[in-house]
């Protein structure tokens, strides 16, 4: 089922937004399954993922991911909870064209981590072959929490439709 890139005017409203579940692989033992959750959105400046893990104390080296996939290419956005933040192209390290944070809490589900990705936009766009949005091909999405084991939206390796 295809994902909906929601569109804001100025700022994400991340309370509006439908959330994606991230699932573990069934081989995972139940125990140790980790539950995740995930949004996207976008405005004219930059396209947003928000990611967050419920474990109470995850490792510094768990990775919270959006992988986006089309026209041949591949633009992945990653933050680690221990405070480093990636974006690549095809593997190649992009510079200076994702923002970053990481936060906390703890709600009725449980305790959490958490990261929002913001790619700008014309770096998202223009990935994929096009400046414009409006031709750009046909964009699939991953979202991953990786540690001991992984969490994600569609199985590894695998993505699902994106409406831009």
């Amino acid at each position: 089922m295809p994902i909906t890139l929601t569109r804001f005017a100025d700022e994400p409203h991340f309370d509006r937004l439908p959330v994606q579940i991230l699932r573990c692989a069934l081989t995972v033992p139940p125990n140790d399954r980790v539950y995740a959750q995930g949004q996207l959105c976008r405005t004219d400046d930059a396209v947003f993922a928000r990611i967050w893990t419920f474990e109470s104390a995850p490792a510094p080296d768990t990775r919270l991911e959006a992988v986006f996939t089309g026209g041949g290419h591949t633009l992945a956005a990653a933050a680690a909870i221990g405070g480093d933040a990636t974006l690549t192209l095809d593997g190649a390290p992009i510079e200076g064209k994702l923002t970053a944070y990481l936060f906390s809490g703890e709600d009725l589900q449980g305790v959490y981590a958490g990261a929002v990705l913001a790619i700008d936009a014309d770096t998202f766009f223009g990935a994929f072959g096009r400046a414009l949005e409006k031709y750009a091909p046909e964009i699939k999405v991953n979202l991953l929490r990786r540690g001991a084991y992984v969490s994600s939206l569609a199985p590894e390796g695998e993505s699902v439709p994106l409406n831009v």
